[in-house]
Formats: C-alpha cells, structure tokens, sequence
C-alpha cells in the first residue's frame, strides 16, 4: 500500500507518525519516490512537500494543463499491480481534489453528519467515472440532530455510504500532537477501530471491484 499526500497542507505524514512536516514530496521534485516515508505499520506515504503561494499557484495551473499528470507520476514508479495507492486531497472542488479524482477507480467522500452538510449535497461535486463512496466522520452520537442526518444520509446514499462512522475522538488529536500514528499511540480508541473497519471494508471493496 501507498498512501500520497496530495493536498498542500502536507500533513499526512505528521498523521501517520512523521516528526516535522516533509519539505520535499510528489509536488516539489521528479525524483518523489525517494521521498517516501514508512511508519511502524509498514504504510509507505509520499509527502506533498511544501510549495510557497505562487509555486502552488503554478502547480495548480499545470494539472489543468496535464489532465494525466498524477497517472503519469505514479506509472513511472512501476508498482506492482496489486499494490493499492491511496491519495489524500483538499476538500472538492480544489484543483488536486478534481485532479485526483479523475484518475482514481475510487472516491471515498468524507461527510460530517449535519443538517448544512445534509443540504449541500445536491452541491457536491460528482467524481467522472470513479466509483464513489461516502463515510461519516467525527460522529457523535450523543448528539440526537447528528443521529437525524445520519439517517437522513443513509437514506439518500444507500449503499455509497459506508454503514460504520469514524467518532469524534479527541485520542486523534492527541497523537497528532505527540507526532505519532494513531495505532500507535492509542491503538484501542474508539477512532482507531473506526479507521481499522474503514481501511477493511475500503480493501474488501476494492478486490471486489477488480477481482
């Protein structure tokens, strides 16, 4: 598995365990590859790396101009055909989300459940041909309204949404804050067996999809 970091907040690698934010990455240099990181799970990720104002802007400008520039990037790593690459994005309709989106076989969408978010969804923007999935994050059940629009959404997405949510968890935080992996630091939270469920059913999906 392969995880790339292709939103500019370049944080993914803090998240997975990194101790400072990587200054080079897929966006900053030809030879990304050897910008890969490796955390105690084994999961290599790739870094954005960091880009000033109008080195981002220019970026940005060059994914409309090359519509297959990440496929490019990722054929020249010559991965194996099995390997999974996840990409991370900025929230849609950003340049990388849409970038990203057109090269994928998947789109997992990330939903808060309330009532704004419930509104917005004849706004979202659709992926092209990916197949796409919704999960509901920072649950808290407690809350009766989050319950209704949970609901709600289950109603209207059906099967695109994932029937287990990632809770609120402030376990989160905290290891992101100690600059470690979440496993790591507080395996037996209840957002690390959320994100455990989601990465299973997320490999499960994938392999029936592409058997």
């Amino acid at each position: 598995m392969l995880a790339v970091d292709f939103d500019p907040a370049n944080l993914l690698a803090q998240q997975l365990g990194a101790e400072t934010q990587p200054a080079h990455g897929i966006a900053t240099t030809d030879d990304w590859t050897r910008t890969a990181l490796a955390n105690s799970e084994g999961v290599r990720v790739v870094p954005f790396g960091i880009l000033d104002p109008s080195a981002l802007l220019h970026f940005e400008q060059q994914l409309v101009t090359h519509a297959n520039w990440l496929r490019s990037r990722l054929d020249e790593a010559a991965l194996a055909d099995d390997t999974v690459v996840l990409v991370d994005t900025p929230r849609l309709p950003s340049p990388l989300a849409w970038h990203a989106a057109a090269t994928a076989d998947h789109v997992l969408t990330v939903l808060v459940a309330e009532p704004v978010a419930y509104a917005a969804l004849d706004r979202l923007p659709t992926p092209g041909a990916a197949r796409a999935h919704y999960v509901v994050n920072a649950f808290e059940p407690q809350r009766t309204v989050q319950q209704d629009v949970l609901l709600l959404l289950r109603e209207r997405l059906g099967v695109g949404l994932v029937r287990s949510v990632v809770h609120r968890d402030a376990a989160v935080a905290e290891a992101l804050a100690r600059n470690r992996a979440l496993l790591d630091d507080a395996p037996y939270s209840q957002a690390a067996e959320d994100l455990q469920y989601l990465c299973s059913w997320l490999l499960r999906t994938i392999d029936e999809a592409h058997p």
